[in-house]
């Protein structure tokens, strides 16, 4: 019976880790000029955009992972849960309801609007946008739910919309 012996490579093992090394760092040089001359901008996820998400799922729900910053009273931001491990960064505007801005004629009562909107989002065990399929100013517009309460209904049951509180400034 014939038994093979297994070859070593020819060479010095660290010469053969510093040609891996080169040619991935030629690969990655190659990669960067391609992009570089494309002039194109390049996605992570290209399948993943606002439109996308648009044209294939609607109206979809999505559960709050973090809410990061509350705007206004009818508009925050926060990070949702879109699939197993993959969390996204969405603009939301509270859809069925306007509340005063903060800069406007009425930035008193859209400052206090804004107090209060955002503590009930903070005090919550549990938020959920339900994406209607439209963009205003590129945020999503969303039937947002906190513990069970549509926020649009709470914050006109409150009193707290810009018809309420400053009917004279325009829309």
């Amino acid at each position: 019976m014939h038994q093979s012996k297994t070859t070593r490579p020819q060479g010095n093992l660290r010469e053969v880790i510093n040609m891996k090394r080169v040619t991935l760092f030629s690969l990655l040089v190659v990669l960067l000029v391609t992009v570089a001359v494309a002039g194109e901008p390049v996605s992570i996820f290209p399948g993943l955009s606002d439109q996308t998400i648009i044209e294939k799922e609607p109206a979809f729900n999505y559960r709050v992972l973090t809410l990061t910053r509350v705007i206004d009273g009818d508009t925050f931001e926060a990070w949702i849960h879109v699939a197993p491990r993959l969390a996204y960064f969405v603009d939301v505007r509270v859809d069925e309801v306007d509340t005063p801005e903060i800069n406007g004629d009425c930035r008193d009562e859209g400052s206090r609007v804004k107090v209060l909107v955002e503590e009930f989002l903070r005090d919550a065990e549990a938020i959920t946008i339900t994406f209607t399929g439209k963009l205003s100013f590129g945020r999503w517009v969303c039937i947002v739910t906190v513990d069970g309460v549509d926020l649009a209904a709470w914050i006109r049951k409150n009193k707290l919309a810009k018809a309420d509180l400053c009917p004279e400034e325009p829309k």
